[in-house]
């Protein structure tokens, strides 16, 4: 399970002609990396009138201290399967994503920020 310290919204862009929200997420455990959340709303009928999916995620190892510049040309981000998300066993991967993603759609801020910014 990854725990979440802080969140914060970044932009709006796209990925995969999909318009969507980039979140940074700081983690609450030593030693895991930052996160890049990319959030987009559902194309799912939930139910609810503003659901949203992840449709990616990148691990940053990045050290501001060496890094601050943005520099994407190393390995120190790289995209999180669905199956390398989580911990192994129970509950099963996507229902590990899907609590992380209502655990970060609970900070106020998150939410009204996707929900002003992405587009319906």
């Amino acid at each position: 399970m990854y725990y979440i310290k802080d969140a914060t919204f970044r932009r709006i862009t796209e990925y995969a002609e999909t318009t969507c929200a980039e979140i940074q997420v700081r983690p609450g455990a030593v030693g895991d990396p930052d996160l890049f959340v990319y959030i987009a709303r559902s194309s799912r009928d939930r139910g609810g009138t503003d659901d949203y999916e992840i449709i990616r995620m990148i691990r940053s190892e990045a050290d501001l201290e060496t890094d601050w510049f943005d520099n994407s040309m190393h390995q120190a981000t790289a995209v999180v399967a669905e199956e390398d998300f989580c911990d192994s066993g129970w509950p099963a991967p996507e229902i590990q994503r899907e609590q992380f993603l209502q655990r970060l759609l609970a900070y106020d801020d998150i939410a009204a920020s996707l929900q002003d910014e992405l587009p319906r």
